[in-house]
């Protein structure tokens, strides 16, 4: 896996397009960027991954009620989810409230969908994928 490529001054260039709040407290920021020599993701507890596409696509954090039930019940994190399954959960939350005229109902999402996480093998050992992963 490639080492991560995103700046600060790509992520200064979200906030100035609106995508990112600007930061107010340097001490404690609400974004960082990652250090370069990162290969997977290894944010600070409280922190969450996001990857570029997703903010420039208008999906950020924090994020609705569904996509935090999905990741709490699964044991998953936002950056496990490929970006398949954040679209099934998005269609999924738009045809419950803009269809059906109701909020997204989670026994209905959990009757409909599954979890599958992928893995790869290193000396017959199951070891999951830490981006992208999982699959709804």
């Amino acid at each position: 896996m490639a080492p991560c490529n995103v700046t600060r001054s790509a992520l200064e260039a979200r906030v100035k397009s609106g995508l990112l709040r600007p930061l107010v407290d340097e001490g404690l920021p609400e974004w960082i960027a990652p250090p370069v020599s990162d290969r997977e993701p290894n944010p600070p507890p409280s922190y969450v991954v996001c990857f570029l596409l997703f903010l420039d696509r208008g999906f950020g954090t924090p994020v609705g009620r569904l996509i935090r039930a999905i990741l709490h019940y699964y044991g998953v994190e936002l950056h496990n989810l490929n970006p398949n399954s954040v679209m099934q959960a998005a269609i999924f939350a738009t045809v419950c409230e803009r269809f059906l005229g109701v909020p997204a109902h989670w026994n209905l999402w959990h009757h409909l969908f599954k979890a599958d996480m992928s893995a790869r093998y290193e000396g017959g050992e199951k070891i999951p994928l830490r981006v992208g992963g999982c699959t709804l």
